[in-house]
């Protein structure tokens, strides 16, 4: 039977920053603007269920000396530009596009993981975190769903969480680019869509019965890498 919420939860929000959002910016993400509401509905959500919200931040040095092959012309993603050229240049420490959008500023007790890369678990200690809160269900939202929530999620897949992408609350580079990377992802982690609604409820039934006294996070239903040995 399928579970939405295996376990305890967290939230993530990959790369809500100036330069995937705002217009004009070096990556900015097709209907991005649809989706924030969304994303701070279920932030507030998952905080009244005691659920930990980790914000996510690429970040890169300036000049370009830690953008491997993304400095390279045709690779990378092209974020609009012609397909011979680099992908632009973005994220860099010191500027305004670095900074996590206002609608969404993390609270000083939110958690924050810088990254390089696509992935959220490459070169991080976003795993290291995880497994220190005890989570099991990764519930994802943010930009840009064909890079780096796809990268994210497949390496979330393989190391064992169950991966949980809210689909109205991510945001592609492009429609077409958007799509594919939803098939991806639902075939690879849910095989079903899930929506912001679907996790407000059970994020909102966490919160009745934590009130009430009465919360025992549920028992994973298969075997995995976080469950503890029968006694």
């Amino acid at each position: 039977m399928f579970e939405l919420i295996v376990g305890k939860p967290a939230l993530l929000v990959i790369d809500l920053q100036r330069d995937f959002v705002k217009p004009r910016t070096p990556g900015h993400a097709d209907v991005v603007h649809e989706i924030i509401p969304r994303i701070a509905k279920v932030i507030d959500a998952a905080k009244s269920a005691g659920v930990p919200v980790i914000y996510t931040q690429e970040a890169h040095r300036p000049g370009r000396v830690d953008s491997g092959r993304e400095a390279d012309e045709g690779t990378g993603v092209s974020y609009g530009h012609p397909i011979d050229a680099p992908t632009s240049e973005h994220t860099v420490e010191g500027t305004p596009g670095i900074e996590i959008i206002d609608e969404l500023t993390p609270d000083p007790a939110d958690l924050r993981i810088t990254k390089r890369r696509y992935s959220c678990f490459l070169g991080t200690d976003l795993d290291l975190l995880l497994r220190g809160l005890g989570v099991q269900t990764l519930l994802i939202t943010g930009v840009d769903a064909n890079v780096c929530v796809l990268y994210t999620v497949a390496d979330g897949f393989q190391l064992d969480y169950f991966v949980r992408v809210l689909e109205d609350c991510v945001a592609g580079t492009t429609p077409e680019e958007h799509e594919a990377a939803l098939l991806i992802m639902r075939n690879l982690t849910t095989g079903r869509r899930i929506t912001s609604e679907d996790v407000l409820g059970a994020l909102d039934g966490m919160r009745a019965r934590a009130e009430r006294g009465g919360f025992e996070p549920p028992r994973a239903s298969r075997p995995n890498r976080f469950s503890k040995p029968a006694p």
